[in-house]
């Protein structure tokens, strides 16, 4: 089996980035979103491909100059359990580093994933505002999200 790499994706890539989202969002794992949503944050993702197919997918969001969010990971069914989401966000962390992003947060229902990768457990009502008022706002669970939220420090 050939090692995946995890890479920036294209504007080329947007329709199959759009499928897995529309996938997990249908079965109320991830927040759905638009094609133009994905076109104008198109720098926010990194990606697998395989044979040119995107079949994994998470996105760093800038909040603050030192905060930053991992968001919409997705991995296509018939590619999981191959550490592709944890090299997803490792590629996530690794942004935030150079960018000199002082605290990563994810909002999540695996919180023994994020966990493993060194990620803390920390109380939802310690993320900016912007967050709840641009996104959560707008899901489905809202205001019971049983969603919880983890923090990575890097510095």
């Amino acid at each position: 089996m050939k090692e995946l790499e995890v890479l920036k994706p294209t504007l080329d890539d947007v329709d199959d980035i759009y499928s897995l989202v529309d996938f997990y969002a249908k079965k109320g794992d991830i927040l759905p979103r638009s094609r133009e949503n994905i076109s104008e944050r198109i720098r926010e993702f990194v990606c697998v491909k395989d044979n040119n197919r995107v079949v994994g997918i998470a996105s760093l969001r800038i909040f603050y100059p030192k905060l930053a969010e991992i968001r919409t990971i997705a991995v296509d069914e018939q590619y999981q359990n191959r550490n592709l989401g944890k090299r997803l966000i490792e590629a996530c962390l690794n942004e935030a580093k150079i960018l000199k992003v002082k605290d990563v947060f994810a909002l999540t229902f695996r919180v023994e994933f994020f966990l493993k990768l060194g990620f803390e457990l920390i109380d939802k009502k310690l993320l900016p505002s912007k967050k709840i008022w641009e996104d959560c706002i707008n899901c489905p669970l809202f205001p019971s999200c049983k969603e919880e939220a983890v923090i990575y420090h890097i510095y």
